[in-house]
């Protein structure tokens, strides 16, 4: 990627999400990257263009992110952590990012393609996370490890869906949440990895 395509995506990538796609104009992005629209256009034929390269290097980094996890945490940390996210944001009310919001609306193929790469991304996380889990004896060797990432892929995309779509409110999104993660991770733990997780939640 070239130094001007990256400043380009340095630029809008911030605005878009923070106010959504619609709301940020090429023009404004050339006035504020001090170039012409011409210019612009050499590096992003269409506002689609830029749009889908936004969401190519938020997949690239969300990749990046999720190895580094699984490379340097164990399970265990990597459940607590996830706890206490979740107790972090049990008070706040789920809003759809405006950028998300414009791109379901206004770039539906796109968001499509997006929701395909990122559930990509999560199934290949979780079959490390889970294969890690087997490795350090937190969970349980016969557990088919693909299954049990899709099933995990499936409920934190359904819900999404369900939350963005408000045909649950956000106590009942963190509610199914919190209980089908519990149920489908305690049926995969040995009982010496159920004992450490224990451990390591009252700490």
């Amino acid at each position: 990627m070239t130094d001007m395509k990256e400043n380009i995506l340095r630029v809008a990538t911030p605005r878009m999400q923070q106010v959504g796609i619609r709301s940020v104009s090429i023009e404004d992005l050339c006035k504020e990257l001090g170039i012409s629209k011409k210019t612009f256009y050499v590096y992003f034929p269409s506002k689609d263009d830029l749009v889908d390269a936004m969401l190519h290097a938020h997949e690239e980094k969300m990749t990046k992110d999720v190895q580094h996890l699984v490379a340097n945490k164990s399970v265990v940390q990597l459940i607590v952590d996830w706890t206490k996210i979740t107790k972090q944001t049990e008070k706040s009310n789920h809003q759809t990012p405006p950028v998300l919001y414009d791109l379901k609306k206004y770039y539906p193929n796109l968001f499509k393609m997006h929701i395909k790469r990122v559930r990509r991304v999560m199934q290949q996380f979780l079959v490390q996370f889970l294969q890690k889990g087997q490795t350090e004896s937190i969970f349980r060797q016969e557990i088919d490890i693909e299954v049990a990432a899709m099933l995990m892929v499936n409920t934190h995309l359904t819900l999404a869906e369900y939350a963005d779509n408000h045909e649950l409110n956000p106590q009942e999104i963190r509610h199914i949440g919190k209980t089908s993660m519990d149920i489908l991770l305690r049926g995969m733990f040995t009982p010496e990895g159920l004992l450490t997780l224990e451990k390591a939640v009252k700490k």
